[in-house]
């Protein structure tokens, strides 16, 4: 019985959609051609909206593609182009490519002794 309940609209929502029903029937058989205007008019604004709000929303793609930009910028500058070494006589040498970490050293409070009154 729960289940059903949630399932229904209210009398009102009913009425409503009864009624645009039977308005846009009677619109088809008196005036198709206004009908098809409205619906097309009232889909492009729908849609000029949609593609608005969804242009101008930060939303968590928009945060990625700013910090990857950002990130770029930042390594661009101290990455050097690797060269390879071409000679035959002398053996290949792998050198590893040191990566640039974005850490940094905390100063810390070492010398310091603890207040054990204070906890």
């Amino acid at each position: 019985m729960n289940l059903l309940h949630r399932r229904s609209f209210h009398p009102v929502i009913w009425v409503i959609i009864v009624l645009a029903v039977v308005g846009l029937v009677s619109q088809l058989f008196t005036s198709p051609r206004n009908l098809f205007t409205q619906l097309l008019m009232a889909g492009l604004v729908i849609a000029f909206i949609y593609f608005i709000f969804q242009r101008f929303r930060p939303g968590e793609n928009g945060k990625y593609k700013k910090a990857v930009k950002q990130s770029k910028r930042k390594y661009s500058r101290s990455v050097a182009p690797v060269k390879k070494n071409t000679s035959p006589n002398k053996p290949a040498a792998f050198k590893k490519r040191r990566r640039e970490h974005n850490l940094t050293v905390i100063e810390g409070k070492k010398n310091k002794k603890k207040n054990r009154a204070s906890f």
